[in-house]
């Protein structure tokens, strides 16, 4: 998952955090790579559990609901006696657990690397906690529990938190625009067009490329069209045609009329449009606290559908829970206690109410009482329609983030939208066979 938000400040923080870890229930997060991980031994007092997870979960308001869970299990369990939370950012964690020396004892990560954590990593089998409670497992969305069930029919790992793709507006420029905001939401493409042109006729920048720098934007676009692609693989190549993607190519072309050229999730735009030089601005939930400490106004829009009512939520990340099986019977049963802690309708839901930040249970989703918060209600809808970014679990091709080289070809006219798409395909098809899928 994209981490971009107050990046260079989380990580400090979670360094500091280490450096003050106490041990024992309470702990928080740290640094410390020496974990004691799954091959650790059982204490005078109980098992000492090790947990990998992102920076940002230990920081703020995240770090404070995870040392409440931390708290709570070791309170309710009497032969765990501690867990210890160990904060990486994401390269590091990625790049730790395919090592697969000292690995911890569970974990969260994505989901675009489930297929290679099977493959690499001793996974514990979760399938106990999803047969012994079929009301705690059909909270998920199903396409996660899909995701997480291999071809054996057994669970790897608990759905955790999501997120779709945002549209932040600075409300302010949108008054000067004379955009009645209030009552003009981005329902669809037209209507973003609509207030692109606006703004720009009031002298101000619409909004960034959505071409260059990334997936999320043109990969967004996409997703727009979902239920008329045929997702899949076949024989080593993808079940998409070209002819389904070339609304998406048509539609980066006809945004980038309204780009300033600044490239998506740079520091550039994203000051530019804290700033009120910019009013529309693709990015991810975390970035939010961004624009809260800058004291600025915005409302929070999904990426708009083709039509009123169409589908529309952009590609949807997903982060999962993990456990390492450690060979010790006790000791497995104590993770698959904290994973299903960790995937229960009051986890998730505090996780919503407090950050924000949509999690897997459809059933926290589509609670009123969790989506106290305006991103979360977006979040919601958007959870609905979103696009998986890839096939979850079953494959290791990232085959959304091809685009990412073609769109700006189409945008700088080297392509037609009917070649982009051609040439899209191609490049989908180049990834599976590297991967021998």
């Amino acid at each position: 998952m994209k981490r971009t938000w107050m990046k260079v400040l989380s990580l400090g923080l979670a360094i500091i955090m280490a450096c003050s870890l106490m041990t024992g229930c309470g702990s928080g997060g740290s640094k410390d790579d020496g974990s004691k991980g799954s091959s650790a031994q059982k204490s005078e007092n109980g098992y000492d559990l090790v947990f990998w997870t992102y920076s940002d979960m230990v920081l703020n308001d995240q770090g404070k609901l995870m040392d409440q869970w931390v708290k709570e299990f070791c309170e309710e369990n009497d032969d765990v006696n501690s867990i210890t939370v160990v904060a990486k950012d994401d390269s590091d964690l990625l790049t730790s657990l395919m090592a697969g020396v000292g690995l911890p004892d569970m974990f969260c990560a994505s989901a675009r690397d489930a297929l290679s954590f099977q493959r690499a990593i001793d996974l514990l089998d979760l399938s106990p906690i999803y047969s012994e409670d079929q009301v705690w497992a059909d909270g998920f969305y199903e396409n996660a529990r899909s995701a997480v069930t291999n071809d054996e029919g057994k669970q790897y790992a608990v759905p955790f938190m999501s997120f779709v793709s945002l549209i932040f507006r600075n409300t302010d420029v949108l008054d000067k625009a004379g955009i009645d905001w209030k009552n003009e939401p981005l329902n669809t493409w037209d209507d973003f067009y609509s207030q692109c042109e606006r703004v720009k006729a009031a002298g101000i920048d619409a909004t960034h490329s959505w071409s260059t720098g990334h997936f999320t934007c043109p990969g967004g676009i996409l997703a727009c069209d979902a239920p008329n692609l045929t997702i899949g693989h076949e024989n080593g190549k993808t079940t998409v045609e070209a002819s389904q993607c070339v609304r998406a190519f048509k539609t980066i072309l006809e945004v980038e009329k309204f780009s300033n050229g600044m490239t998506y999730a740079s520091q550039a735009a994203t000051e530019a449009f804290k700033t009120g030089e910019l009013a529309f601005l693709c990015a991810g939930p975390w970035t939010e606290p961004d624009y809260q400490q800058a004291g600025m106004n915005y409302d929070i829009q999904l990426i708009p559908a083709y039509e009123d009512g169409g589908w529309t939520g952009g590609c949807q990340g997903q982060d999962w829970m993990y456990g390492v099986d450690s060979g010790d019977e006790g000791r497995n049963d104590a993770i698959l206690r904290w994973l299903k802690k960790m995937g229960e309708y009051d986890t998730q839901k505090a996780f919503t109410k407090v950050i924000g930040r949509s999690t897997l249970r459809e059933d926290v989703m589509n609670d009123p009482e969790a989506l106290d918060l305006e991103v979360a209600k977006v979040l919601s809808k958007g959870m609905n329609a979103g696009m998986p970014q890839m096939e979850f679990g079953h494959s290791s091709v990232f085959w959304v983030s091809a685009i990412t080289d073609i769109a700006p070809r189409v945008t700088s006219g080297e392509l037609t939208p009917e070649q982009g798409a051609e040439e899209f395909i191609k490049a989908i098809n180049a990834l599976y066979a590297e991967a021998g899928e």
